[in-house]
């Protein structure tokens, strides 16, 4: 693998892994969900499962997601420039803030449209006051909305909400990083692992990523080097996750220490597919992630995947609530890429503006970061 040593070869790397792994970034956030309705009934094998999986291995993708955003938006921002962030701001508030906007409404009227099908709808005005007014855009709980402690109407947007916060908290990390350097990086993540759900953990992995842009470091070429301590450092922390799981305290340490480690082993893995040519980025799925990411819980996931299934495959048992348990997703996944498939033919503007893509080029991937 020599030939791939050159500044621009790891610079390609990185932009290539980075798109393969926004899918199954996407994928993992589906389980993730539908694991958390399972995990309470859940006994031998499949509580391993969703014990690795939910709380293990999916919680990759959200803080991961938080990391290549912070690191893709101090692009062209090393050096500070008002008009390049004015420039930044504007481009997100068309490839993030509209699309949240419009996913929350469409969440709205699609649960409205099934209450009236199940017979218990009421009137648009009466549904929006009971499902929080306008706070559906920020946190329908009426807490302060940040963190996934507070979600939007569309929960899994509180990703999005948060992504716009710190995007435009911006200048301020600028100062911050560039004034406390690796200390002051540092002393953030030691006090996040300490104290757990202090600080968001959206924010810590979107500063690490800024901070490694900053830095000028590719991600790829930092981690690559240090690829087998990686591997073995998630491994073992998976198993020493899945002993502690049920104290709350080293629960949460270990969870957090497995997601540094497994963002760097999951960066390498993604390099090694791709120079090897075990794997080629497939541009549709790349753009699925922010469609994926926004609706599979708008209906999709729970009111149309778990009854197909259920029905396709009624078999009851601990077997069969491991197949369902990955067949879930699965299915849930198939239906969001059939849908954009068809909104891509039938009005590829729409599935643009859905997808967080700019409309000026079509072959423009979701900016999700």
């Amino acid at each position: 693998m020599n030939g791939w040593r050159s500044k621009n070869s790891w610079t390609e790397i990185q932009s290539r892994s980075i798109d393969l792994l926004r899918f199954p970034m996407a994928v993992a956030v589906v389980m993730l969900h539908y694991s958390t309705s399972v995990i309470s009934d859940a006994s031998g094998t499949l509580k391993v499962f969703c014990v690795v999986f939910q709380e293990g291995l999916c919680r990759l993708a959200v803080p991961c997601f938080f990391l290549i955003s912070g690191y893709l938006f101090y692009n062209q921002l090393q050096e500070w420039d008002w008009i390049i962030w004015k420039r930044k701001i504007k481009s997100r508030v068309r490839t993030l803030l509209v699309p949240y906007i419009l996913w929350i409404i469409i969440d709205f009227f699609a649960y409205w449209l099934y209450s009236l099908i199940l017979g218990e709808g009421t009137s648009v005005v009466e549904q929006f006051t009971k499902v929080g007014g306008i706070r559906i855009f920020g946190g329908t709980d009426g807490g302060i909305p940040i963190s996934i402690r507070s979600v939007p109407l569309d929960g899994p947007l509180w990703f999005i909400r948060d992504l716009m916060y710190y995007t435009l908290a911006t200048p301020l990390l600028y100062y911050f990083i560039t004034k406390t350097g690796k200390c002051g990086v540092a002393a953030v993540i030691f006090a996040f692992l300490l104290t757990g759900g202090i600080i968001p953990e959206g924010f810590v992995f979107f500063l690490v990523g800024s901070f490694l842009q900053l830095e000028k470091k590719n991600i790829c070429e930092h981690v690559w080097p240090r690829r087998r301590l990686l591997y073995i450092s998630a491994l073992a922390l998976v198993v020493i996750f899945y002993c502690v799981h049920d104290l709350n305290y080293w629960n949460r340490l270990i969870k957090n220490l497995f997601i540094f480690v497994g963002i760097g082993a999951v960066f390498c893995l993604a390099t090694w597919l791709l120079q090897t040519k075990k794997i080629k980025v497939n541009l549709f799925l790349v753009q699925s992630s922010f469609f994926i990411f926004a609706a599979h819980e708008v209906l999709i996931l729970r009111q149309i995947a778990v009854p197909c299934v259920r029905l396709l495959f009624p078999v009851n048992g601990p077997a069969a609530d491991c197949i369902r348990y990955f067949l879930v997703p699965a299915v849930a996944v198939l239906i969001c890429l059939l849908i954009l498939r068809l909104l891509k033919i039938l009005v590829p503007n729409i599935a643009n503006i859905l997808t967080g893509a700019r409309q000026s080029n079509p072959n423009s991937l979701p900016n999700i970061g």
